[in-house]
C-alpha cells in the first residue's frame, strides 16, 4: 500500500509496529541477591543479547529460541571480567566484541568474540575516561550504524555531572577518542537513553525529569553534536513519564521508548527522511496488566524487529533527586528481563493502553 503525499507522489506506507500484549518469556535475576538489570542490548545479527546486571557485575548472554523461549549462553563475571558496576553494554557492529561502559570507575570494557562463539571473560582493553568526564555517570551508550562511533548520556540523578559525549571507536585497535563533549550548562535536563538515527546524522536523547526526547544534529566535519537541538518532543500528550532507554526499529521507522514512570513502552512513527518524530501522541502504549512490566528500564530490539526485550527493576522507590533505593532486603526475583514478540496487527488483547493514557494525562495536568 501507499500513502498520497501533498505532492501528489506516492510514498511507501508506514505500518505501525506492535509488541506483546503479554510476554511470551522472562527471566529473574538469580544472584544470591538484588541487582540492577540496567541494560539489554540485542547482537546485530543474531536472536542473542546482552544484559548488564549492575549491582552483582556480571554481563549475562541469553539466546532467544525459535520457541520464544530465553536460554542463559555465557555469564561474563568477576574477578577476571574487571567489571564495575556494568551500567550498560553493546555489541560492536560486526558482532565480534562487547563495550561495557561501568559506573564505579569510570571505565569502558571491552570483550572479544572466541572461535567457539562465546565471548573472552577477560577484556582485551580497559579504557578509563579522559579527564574531561573523570567526575560523570554513565547511563546509556549507543554504537552508531556504521559502528565508527559511540555515544554516551551522562546522567542519573540530579546530584551528578550531565553531559552528552561522542567517542571515535577504533575497533582494530578497542580503542576509544573522546571528540565532544555537551556539558550540563548546556542541557535541559537528565539525559539517560541515547539512540543514532538510521543515516548517523542525529542523536535522539531522552531527558527523564522534563518528560521529553531531544532530536540533535551532529556536525560530522567538526566531530561535533549541536548544542541546539533541531527538535523537542514534549507534552501531555506524548504518554513520556520519566522515560529511560530509546530504542529505533531496524526499518528505521518507528521510536520505541521506555517510561519508568508509567510503567508503559510507547511507541511512535518516526521520518528517517527528516530526521523527526512524527504525531504528538503514541500509536501504541505496551501496558499493564497485560505487559506485566513494573519501573521498565532497558529496552531493545532484535535485529529482524521480531523481539522486544524490557529489563525492569520492580517495584523501588525513587527519590526527588531522582536516586532510586533498594538494598539487601529488596526481592532479588523482582528484577528481571521480559520478551515480547512482533504482531503484525494491534493486539486484541491490548485495549488498556487508551485507558493508561487517559489516566497520565490526568496526573500531568492535574
Amino acid at each position: 500500500m501507499h500513502a498520497l503525499t501533498r505532492s501528489g507522489l506516492r510514498q511507501p506506507e508506514v505500518f505501525p509496529v506492535f509488541y506483546g500484549p503479554t510476554p511470551t518469556d522472562s527471566i529473574r535475576n538469580a544472584s544470591n541477591t538484588y541487582s540492577l538489570i540496567n541494560s539489554v542490548e540485542f547482537h546485530p545479527r543474531e536472536n542473542l543479547f546482552c544484559a548488564a546486571f549492575t549491582t552483582v557485575n556480571k554481563l549475562i548472554l541469553m539466546k532467544v529460541t525459535q520457541q520464544g523461549k530465553l536460554k542463559t549462553v555465557q555469564v561474563i563475571g568477576n574477578p577476571t571480567a574487571a567489571l564495575a558496576e556494568p551500567q550498560h553494554a553493546v555489541f560492536s557492529q560486526d558482532g565480534n566484541k562487547i563495550i561495557a561502559v561501568n559506573w564505579d570507575n569510570a571505565t569502558f570494557t571491552i570483550y572479544e568474540r572466541l572461535p567457539d562463539g562465546l565471548y573472552a571473560s577477560k577484556p582485551v582493553a580497559v579504557i578509563p575516561f579522559p579527564p574531561e568526564l573523570k567526575d560523570y555517570k554513565p547511563h546509556g551508550i549507543e554504537i552508531s550504524p556504521s559502528g565508527e562511533f559511540l555515544a554516551v548520556a551522562f546522567g542519573v540523578t540530579t546530584r551528578h555531572k550531565k553531559g552528552l559525549a561522542l567517542f571515535k571507536y577504533h575497533h582494530a585497535e578497542s580503542r576509544l577518542q573522546l571528540l565532544n563533549l555537551i556539558e550540563e550548562a548546556q542541557l535541559p535536563g537528565i539525559p539517560k537513553g541515547i539512540a543514532f538515527s538510521p543515516d548517523e546524522s542525529c542523536l535522539l536523547v531522552t531527558f527523564s525529569n522534563i518528560n521529553s526526547i531531544s532530536v540533535y544534529d551532529l556536525d560530522w566535519a567538526a566531530g561535533a553534536i549541536k548544542v541546539a537541538p533541531r527538535q523537542v518532543f514534549q507534552g501531555a500528550l506524548t504518554g513520556l513519564s520519566r522515560p529511560e532507554d530509546i530504542k529505533i526499529s531496524a526499518e528505521g521507522d518507528h521510536l520505541i521508548v521506555s517510561n519508568s514512570g508509567a510503567n508503559t513502552v510507547t511507541c511512535y512513527h518516526f521520518d528517517k527522511s527528516s530526521n523527526s518524530i512524527g504525531e504528538e501522541t503514541p500509536y501504541y502504549i505496551l501496558d499493564n496488566p497485560n505487559a506485566r512490566i513494573r519501573f521498565p528500564h532497558g529496552i531493545s530490539l532484535s535485529a529482524d524487529g521480531s523481539v522486544l526485550a524490557i529489563t525492569q527493576f520492580g517495584p523501588l522507590e525513587e527519590k526527588d533527586d531522582g536516586n532510586i533505593v533498594f538494598g539487601h532486603r529488596t526481592p532479588r526475583r523482582q528484577a528481571k528481563i521480559n520478551i515480547y514478540r512482533r504482531e503484525h496487527t494491534r493486539p486484541v488483547f491490548s485495549t488498556g493502553w487508551k485507558s493508561t493514557l487517559s489516566s497520565l494525562l490526568h496526573r500531568l495536568t492535574r
